[in-house]
């Protein structure tokens, strides 16, 4: 049909398609009719893309985004190495203002870096706590915000942490949010034992027996540390990781 319609048409040329549009897309005539008609109708068009020249831009694409993905691999294992190393990213550039002030100050810590809120975090061994604690208090951490406890992982660390802020009795509602610090320190979970800042803040007083019983971190010099949620003769620390749920509770002495 498509060659008797060409051949009927007088005075066209052979091999122009009569059915136009129609054909465009199934026969030979009609796809280069229509790209002839698109090129007149648009003379900044490009010319299409041959299915050769889009493979090859297709696999160079493909070889590059490889390349980029197994450098930026390369490039977070180099970092991990540092870290892991003490080196790129060590002490110096995790030290904040807080960490600096005690180093100078002949007070041993170690930056953590900053929280996802920008807190400054330290680490802090027990043995310097009291010491660390009295100089931030004269520094202008008077406040104990908060003090807890977790469980790093099953078997590892327990850690004991203080959040500090510095709060001025002529702070305007208006001010910025005042300066604030994290302590951190770890204890081993055998023997887990840490000196009390009750007498340097009273406010750890219920918070240091929470610790106490939900971890099993002993803070010496604690004027009255006993279980406060649990009861006196419950065995185990709940919240630790490898604490095993007891499959019956004696609920009678509770009552």
């Amino acid at each position: 049909t498509h060659t008797r319609g060409v051949q009927r048409k007088e005075g066209r040329k052979e091999g122009r398609c009569v059915m136009r549009v129609a054909c465009m897309r199934t026969c030979t005539w009609g796809r280069k009719a229509g790209i002839q008609r698109h090129e007149r109708s648009r003379p900044h068009a490009k010319t299409p893309e041959t299915r050769v020249a889009r493979n090859r831009r297709e696999r160079k694409n493909r070889t590059r985004a490889t390349n980029e993905e197994a450098g930026s691999n390369e490039a977070a294992e180099e970092k991990k190495d540092e870290e892991k190393d003490g080196e790129g990213t060590g002490e110096e550039v995790l030290a904040g203002q807080v960490s600096r002030w005690l180093e100078g100050r002949g007070l041993p810590n170690k930056g953590l870096g900053f929280d996802h809120q920008g807190v400054e975090m330290l680490d802090v061994k027990a043995g310097d706590l009291i010491p660390v604690c009295l100089a931030l208090n004269a520094y202008g951490f008077n406040y104990l915000r908060n003090q807890c406890g977790y469980d790093s992982e099953p078997g590892g660390d327990l850690v004991s942490v203080y959040h500090l802020v510095k709060m001025d009795p002529d702070m305007d509602q208006n001010d910025s949010f005042p300066e604030e610090v994290c302590i951190k320190v770890f204890l081993p979970r055998e023997d887990p034992r840490v000196p009390s800042v009750f007498w340097i803040w009273k406010t750890a007083d219920f918070q240091e027996r929470e610790t106490y019983d939900m971890y099993g971190i002993i803070y010496e010099g604690h004027p009255d540390l006993k279980r406060l949620l649990m009861p006196e003769n419950w065995e185990g620390w709940p919240l630790r990781k490898d604490y095993i749920t007891p499959d019956f509770y004696e609920l009678q002495d509770a009552y």
